[in-house]
């Protein structure tokens, strides 16, 4: 680099180099041994200061690769410049965490300005031993007061944000996924297969026997219809169904014998068991669980039919806008009114909408709605989505699919019905799989270095159990 001209690198380029000098140390061990029996070893006695020339510079590639590292931003730079291995690292993860990483690579980034070696990893010191020590130079003021590595600060926060947007959307792709897809089975698959064999047996000889067995059932089986009924998809969130099975779910006689039923009779149990709950509690606390999940009475009172066509029995089916539009009718306002014991007077319409939506659904909305016009507001800041796109195109998708998917969940919350959900399910899977496409070389990198280390462990570890070495 003389001449005063600076030339670019590539650190995993310096980190190959380093990894060849660990070879050699190797090859170098090897010889000695092998020289030994062969009475060859005042032959390749000048190779004896190859192993502590050839340990110490591949120490320094790897501090200088850190260095370039630490240029992008790499949360563990700091740590791989003081002298931890990556394999190290990994297994002390319980001991590592953003503020720290920001720490070692301020303190990595002061010390290579100021040619400073103090804080070097020393032999046989501990990555927890090495992290008090810092705090400690820290607190002794042997270290001033750094202003945080801006480059590791952005690129952290980058990675949290991106994982915690992940580990949002997944639980909600995979459940609503589920929900949906048994919904559409049910009603395009079982129902017409199923209904007709059932309007069949309504005529049978089967039930004429039953009819003269016991003439009691007449009234119960020729008056009745028996058939499968439509279901309808409840707005994403949390449901008082939903709930009360999370809270079943605890008992492992429950997982071990309930929840091996189908779903749909252990859903219709778990309802069954909620409503009776609800009957049997007092007055405060059903005004509570109204609060919270929504007033099921204001729902089928408003709510009209859900999007198969079928009464709406529980508020999570309710479409908000229907709920909205019916509010604009002096009677249905009054009903509504009756329902909740209050003058009419004293009612809003927005009033009755939240109230029949509850505080999670409502919170939820706002939520999301604020989420999708900040995603918005991303997408259209960064200008030319041609120009974008070839700059960082798994990035850009993964913001166009944010936008869609938060789009999708407040359009499902509000109205739920099977296009708002399945886009909702589609346009997260798709921010998923961008994002793990964005971030890949990370992963891939990471995960070879890892690889690599654990190589060169068994190496030697096989060499030293080699009798013939």
């Amino acid at each position: 680099m003389g001449g005063g001209v600076t030339r670019s690198f590539k650190p995993e380029e310096l980190e190959r180099l380093a990894g060849l000098m660990d070879d050699l140390n190797r090859l170098a061990d090897e010889v000695f041994k092998r020289a030994w029996p062969l009475q060859a070893s005042q032959i390749v006695a000048p190779l004896r200061e190859l192993p502590g020339w050839g340990s110490e510079t591949a120490r320094d590639l790897r501090r200088r690769a850190a260095i370039g590292r630490l240029q992008t931003g790499d949360p563990f730079a700091g740590l791989v410049w003081a002298g931890f291995p990556p394999l190290e690292i990994l297994a002390n993860g319980n001991k590592i965490d953003p503020a720290t990483l920001i720490s070692v690579n301020s303190v990595a980034d002061w010390a290579n300005k100021t040619g400073n070696t103090d804080f070097h990893r020393k032999p046989g010191e501990s990555l927890d031993d090495y992290l008090k020590r810092l705090k400690a130079a820290a607190i002794s003021n042997a270290i001033p007061a750094l202003k945080p590595h801006e480059e590791t600060v952005a690129n952290i926060l980058k990675i949290i944000g991106d994982v915690k947007g992940v580990a949002d959307t997944a639980p909600v792709v995979t459940t609503q996924a589920v929900s949906l897809s048994r919904v559409l089975f049910h009603n395009h698959v079982l129902r017409p297969t199923v209904n007709p064999l059932l309007a069949k047996a309504k005529d049978s000889v089967l039930q004429s026997s039953l009819v003269k067995a016991n003439p009691a059932l007449r009234s119960r089986l020729l008056g009745s219809k028996i058939a499968l009924s439509a279901k309808s998809v409840t707005a994403p969130g949390n449901s008082l169904v939903g709930l009360t099975r999370r809270l079943f779910m605890k008992s492992k006689l429950y997982r071990d014998y309930v929840a091996m039923l189908p779903h749909e009779f252990e859903m219709q149990a778990v309802g069954k068991v909620a409503s009776t709950g609800r009957a049997l509690a007092g007055i405060t606390v059903n005004d509570l669980l109204k609060f919270a999940f929504g007033d099921n009475r204001l729902a089928a009172e408003l709510g009209g039919k859900t999007h198969a066509g079928v009464d709406v029995l529980v508020s999570g089916e309710a479409n908000l806008i229907k709920v909205w539009s019916a509010t604009a009718d002096p009677k249905k306002m009054e009903a509504a009114a009756a329902i909740l014991k209050v003058q009419p007077t004293t009612l809003t319409r927005l009033e009755v909408v939240a109230r029949t939506a509850g505080a999670f659904r409502s919170f939820g909305i706002v939520g999301s709605v604020a989420s999708t016009g900040y995603s918005l507001a991303n997408v259209i800041s960064q200008g030319d989505p041609r120009e974008v796109f070839k700059r960082n195109g798994a990035g850009y998708v993964a913001d166009i699919a944010e936008l869609g998917f938060n789009a999708s969940l407040t359009a499902a919350m509000v109205c739920p019905n099977p296009v708002a959900i399945g886009a909702t399910v589609v346009t997260g899977a798709v921010f998923a799989g961008a994002k793990v496409v964005e971030h890949w070389d990370d992963i891939e990198a990471g995960a070879k270095k890892v690889g690599e280390a654990i190589g060169e462990g068994t190496k030697k570890v096989f060499s030293s159990l080699n009798p013939f070495d």
